[in-house]
């Protein structure tokens, strides 16, 4: 499935309708604007989680969200 994210089904409420967008690295790599090769480096060393369906690598927009939190530096109040 290329060309953009894809919706995952979450199979925990099936009325409600609601789904967790999947991002493929090129994605991940355009959020970040980072080159594809910088996504797959954060992946090796597991500092973003990711899931492998069949050969393919996909990552949560949460986990991407995740990331860029922990990666946060505050202001310092002068």
């Amino acid at each position: 499935m290329r060309g953009g994210p894809v919706r995952f089904l979450d199979n925990t409420s099936a009325d409600s309708g609601s789904s967790t967008q999947l991002l493929a690295i090129a994605d991940v790599a355009k959020i970040l604007k980072i080159s594809v090769s910088g996504v797959r480096r954060l992946l090796a060393k597991r500092q973003i989680a990711f899931l492998k369906v069949g050969g393919s690598i996909r990552i949560h927009r949460e986990d991407v969200t995740a990331y860029l939190a922990r990666r946060r530096v505050e202001a310092v109040d002068q």
